[in-house]
């Protein structure tokens, strides 16, 4: 267990990814808060929250006490060309990518404590581009938000952006073919995908005060897919 108990939030918890995060650090003893779109009744701490529901929000905010981690792990991948798009489509990815961390954010500036850390899952797509141009835009511009962020910093609070390829183990991964799979790891010198739980540790690492120097940076786990 860490000696520090931290209070955290993570934001997303639908995804694979998002609930292993949480489970994660819940597991190390931290006090976690998390959100989903499709709650379980028997998940406990996990709440329910429409990011366009001001009030849901003010529900949500209320619950937490001074946070020294959010994780912002929320993403939609139609995985299709820009032409194929409908404007719908286009709407829903920056909603999910860009538009409801930036919302939520301003709304979360009274809660975060001093030294605290706040983490973009982002992606590969955002640094070395994708099939999927609108997905590839809205990664890139998440990268903008905590750069531009990390400049304006106050308190010690952080931000920084871990942007990872294909991560085994996702939901995300099962849905490829494995011709798709193969093209990945036949791209990727090291010859292996990062692991689900290896990336939870690192994402974990990256909260703690010895990480108290990096501020407005994108952390690129790929094995070398993208440099």
């Amino acid at each position: 267990m860490n000696a520090t108990r931290m209070n955290c939030l993570v934001v997303g918890v639908n995804s694979s990814i998002g609930r292993a995060i949480f489970n994660f650090f819940k597991a190390e003893g931290h006090k976690v808060i998390g959100t989903t779109r499709s709650k379980s009744p028997d998940d406990a701490d996990v709440y329910d929250v429409n990011f366009d529901n001001d009030g849901q929000v003010k529900e949500l905010l209320d619950k937490c006490e001074k946070l020294d981690a959010v994780i912002f792990c929320t993403g939609f991948l139609p995985g299709k060309s820009l032409v194929d798009y409908s404007d719908s489509d286009l709407d829903q990815v920056f909603q999910a990518n860009v538009m409801t961390p930036m919302r939520f954010l301003i709304r979360l500036a009274d809660k975060l404590n001093t030294n605290s850390s706040v983490l973009f899952v982002g992606s590969i797509a955002g640094s070395a581009g994708s099939f999927d141009e609108a997905y590839a835009a809205s990664k890139s511009a998440l990268i903008g938000l905590t750069k531009s962020l990390a400049k304006k910093s106050r308190n010690g609070v952080r931000y920084n952006c871990i942007s990872p390829a294909l991560i085994d183990g996702t939901s995300m991964q099962k849905t490829f073919s494995p011709e798709i799979i193969a093209n990945h790891l036949k791209q990727t010198p090291t010859g292996t995908l990062i692991q689900l739980s290896d990336f939870v540790r690192v994402c974990y690492d990256l909260c703690q005060p010895h990480w108290g120097q990096l501020n407005g940076q994108v952390i690129d786990i790929n094995g070398g897919r993208y440099v």
